[in-house]
């Protein structure tokens, strides 16, 4: 069919509240808008006003939807995304996020939708799209070998897979040669920032069990066995879309990259040392005391990305996360 004949859709984009989900649901909503579908960006306030200006060029293509977060107890007030939270209080957030399930049917209802993409997190939102006429599409941040390792949906709602030892080791079904399993004390960090009511796995499973297509953020060159297993696993659509990797001017690092280029090409290769924790980890002062002592003692090139975070009101900068003179001792060595 005629590129330019083509149906136009509505398509909604309903993301999770971490930014690790956020920002690759915004390339996707950027390269759908790009090519003609108009495309509503929905989120809280708070995560909305983190995410790029719209492109002039797709403002009318491209708009974003605020749906408040509810209250809860035990959510502390004002936090709307993961990176707020420490790990015991993410539960929260997800109770908060489902109650997001209202205002989004009403959105759906009135704003004739064809397609929403959706998180994992939200296992009530195929069988609400389904009774709506609109098709439900799950994006997977995750790889296809994630997805292939959680396992059958059936045997995940059926219970057959939710003990933290059912994860320990490599599942039988896995047809290709993987070692993809957890440690054990890996199995009791991830039980923390789970809702006791409905599991992370349950919530997947239930979303891969009824969405209509599967999308994932991964390629055919990466990770062929896994996602020829998840098609046969699931039995409907698996669409790899890319790795998204960030490009220079969408990234924070993007002015920092010539300096960075000219130390990395000043190393050997395959000689830096790359340590970064992500936004939602926050190391005590005892843990990111240690890890400094540790890489400076290694003697090794190494760049060390730390989350800045000001211990008393006023005080910013790096100096007072680390070890005394740390910097100043490793300032040929490593980049923080």
């Amino acid at each position: 069919m005629d590129l330019q004949n083509r149906q136009k859709l509505h398509i909604a984009m309903f993301p999770w509240l971490a930014y690790g989900h956020i920002m690759p649901f915004f390339q996707v909503a950027m390269f759908l808008a790009e090519k003609g579908h108009h495309v509503s960006y929905i989120s809280t306030p708070k995560n909305i006003d983190r995410l790029p200006q719209i492109p002039t060029n797709l403002s009318s293509r491209l708009s974003y939807i605020q749906l408040p977060l509810p209250q809860l107890d035990g959510l502390p007030e004002g936090a709307e995304s993961t990176a707020e939270l420490p790990i015991h209080k993410v539960p929260y957030l997800k109770k908060a996020h489902d109650l997001l399930q209202l205002p989004l049917t009403n959105f759906l209802q009135d704003s004739r939708v064809n397609w929403i993409i959706h998180d994992f997190i939200s296992h009530w939102l195929p069988p609400v799209a389904a009774q709506l006429g609109v098709n439900s599409v799950f994006f997977s941040i995750y790889s296809a070998a994630t997805l292939c390792f959680t396992g059958p949906p059936s045997d995940v709602i059926a219970g057959r897979r939710q003990k933290p030892e059912d994860f320990t080791v490599v599942p039988e079904w896995i047809d290709f040669q993987s070692n993809l399993a957890f440690k054990p004390y890996e199995t009791l960090i991830n039980q923390d920032g789970m809702d006791d009511s409905v599991s992370d796995y349950l919530r997947a499973a239930f979303v891969l069990q009824d969405c209509r297509v599967v999308i994932l953020r991964s390629c055919a060159e990466f990770e062929p066995d896994a996602l020829r297993l998840l098609g046969k696993m699931l039995q409907k659509p698996v669409l790899p879309v890319g790795l998204l990797a960030p490009s220079l001017q969408d990234s924070a690092a993007g002015e920092h990259w010539p300096v960075l280029k000219d130390w990395l090409d000043s190393k050997e290769n395959n000689s830096v040392v790359y340590a970064a924790f992500g936004t939602e980890m926050t190391l005590s002062q005892e843990l990111l005391h240690e890890l400094a002592y540790g890489l400076e003692k290694s003697g090794l090139p190494f760049i060390w990305i730390i989350k800045n975070r000001p211990l008393v009101e006023g005080e910013s900068g790096l100096d007072h996360l680390l070890p005394p003179g740390f910097q100043d001792r490793v300032s040929g060595t490593g980049l923080v």
